[in-house]
């Protein structure tokens, strides 16, 4: 969150500049493919091991954050890889 927030008050003062997050977004409705699953639960896994509230996201949990960072427009585009492309777009 506070790297969130400090990218939009850097962009705020400029008016210039783009975020760019290249992150895994977890299926809520469990309906991925099955190779994806097994290894976002690894990353999930992983993220448990080395921090102590870390864990990958759904894509209404990402959501959520976004908008706690100030971001009112993002998109989410899926690609052919285990990761996410997440660009906030415009921010309050």
């Amino acid at each position: 969150m506070k790297v969130l927030k400090k990218c939009r008050e850097a962009i705020a003062s400029n008016g210039q500049g783009k975020v760019i997050i290249i992150e895994a977004v977890i299926e809520e409705d469990g309906k991925e493919d099955n190779k994806l699953a097994d290894v976002r639960l690894m990353l999930d896994m992983v993220m448990l091991a080395h921090t102590n509230t870390g864990k990958e996201r759904t894509l209404k949990e990402w959501g959520y954050d976004l908008g706690e960072a100030g971001c009112s427009r993002y998109t989410i585009t899926p690609i052919q890889a285990v990761k996410s492309v997440i660009q906030p777009l415009r921010y309050i």
